[in-house]
């Protein structure tokens, strides 16, 4: 049976988010659909819950598919993976902590298809408590990333409530059309973009390409925040930032060798001043 829709979610070490987003799915979203879990390295109970699902999984509801990365591959490598098996018009790319809402994929999907226009939307993401998550930003610019970091915030002058193109969207949840995605190879897959700049780097990719993205604000799932990355250190966590923002820049704007010297420059300095007042922040 043919499916309109092809779901990827990226499991790693959360067994409770990860049941809570696929139950959400089964409950919101009724028509026939596939389910691609990409199991990136787990050593937790992860998946021996996925092995329970794949046995009492109804076939006749929905096509489920479980990949199993032995390592932890990162986001984008881990989520590529799935690539090859998507067989939806449409994919919707979920991080397990995303709990989906009442209509909110078969909003998603109603605007693709009467928008051809646009190639990828994204959901409002809200926290628990139902407050609106900021999760749609221009696409970053040096001197905005600079004046975020002395503000310690980003300026951000998005009205969340209105339906909306957008730059780029948190990839917490976004749903692209899969040609497109497969068109472009997925996912940045370099190592540099082991966790951060992922989302960053698929908008101007797209957007480099012509594709336009749409925000759509009826269309709501809760986001359980950092789930996956509350478990790095702090230190590491910042690491992988920094290696991302380097690959972001010098692939798409410092390209020429002495370029990429003085940006290298300027982002050790960059990381030691944000290690420096992270380390004041925790006092």
């Amino acid at each position: 049976m043919s499916s309109k829709l092809s779901i990827v979610i990226l499991a790693w070490n959360n067994q409770k988010d990860l049941q809570a987003c696929i139950e959400s799915i089964r409950n919101t979203y009724q028509e026939y659909y596939q389910l691609i879990v990409v199991n990136n390295g787990s050593i937790d109970n992860t998946s021996k819950y996925l092995e329970d699902l794949q046995q009492n999984w109804d076939d006749k509801k929905a096509l489920l598919t479980i990949i199993t990365n032995k390592d932890n591959l990162g986001y984008a490598a881990g989520n590529n993976k799935a690539l090859q098996h998507i067989q939806g018009e449409y994919t919707l790319w979920l991080n397990q902590d995303i709990v989906a809402q009442s209509d909110s994929i078969q909003n998603l999907i109603q605007y693709l298809d009467n928008h051809p226009e646009y190639s990828m939307v994204a959901p409002q993401l809200q926290y628990p408590n139902g407050s609106i998550q900021k999760s749609c930003r221009q696409l970053p610019t040096l001197s905005h990333i600079f004046n975020s970091i002395l503000k310690g915030k980003w300026d951000d002058n998005f009205d969340y409530t209105q339906s909306q193109e957008c730059e780029q969207p948190m990839a917490s949840a976004i749903m692209i059309r899969s040609s497109i995605m497969k068109e472009i190879g997925g996912f940045d897959d370099n190592s540099a973009y082991w966790l951060f700049f992922n989302d960053v780097d698929l908008s101007k990719n797209l957007q480099s390409r012509g594709h336009t993205t749409y925000y759509v604000s009826e269309a709501h799932m809760y986001h359980y925040h950092g789930a996956s990355t509350k478990k790095l250190w702090n230190i590491k966590k910042r690491l992988y930032w920094q290696k991302g923002f380097n690959r972001y820049y010098t692939k798409w704007y410092y390209t020429k060798w002495y370029q990429r010297i003085m940006f290298s420059i300027f982002s050790w300095i960059l990381f030691g001043g944000l290690i420096i007042r992270d380390l004041i922040n925790r006092k």
